[in-house]
């Protein structure tokens, strides 16, 4: 639960996340379709591991990374992919 002085700074951090996201896959030349995408952010949202859009493993925002084929999760949770038909370009 966050406080209600925090509450604000939180929701624009958030915010911030998003966009910094979104603007950096912009320069990535393919993607994961959003349904493997969500199913490797799910994985993440579970992980012991996580802090707020963080990995602590290898300190990526996990969000930014499950997009990417070419990309594992540093604790063997989900694979590479190979780069074949069901990727798509990204935003």
């Amino acid at each position: 639960m966050i406080c209600r002085g925090c509450q604000p700074r939180e929701a624009a951090r958030n915010v911030d996340v998003k966009e910094l996201i979104n603007e950096q896959l912009t320069l990535e030349a393919a993607c994961l379709p959003e349904t493997e995408v969500r199913k490797r952010t799910e994985i993440c949202q579970k992980c012991p591991y996580r802090s707020l859009h963080t990995c602590t493993k290898c300190g990526c925002y996990y969000e930014f990374r499950a997009h990417l084929p070419q990309k594992d999760c540093p604790q063997a949770r989900w694979p590479k992919r190979e780069l074949k038909g069901s990727v798509t370009p990204c935003v």
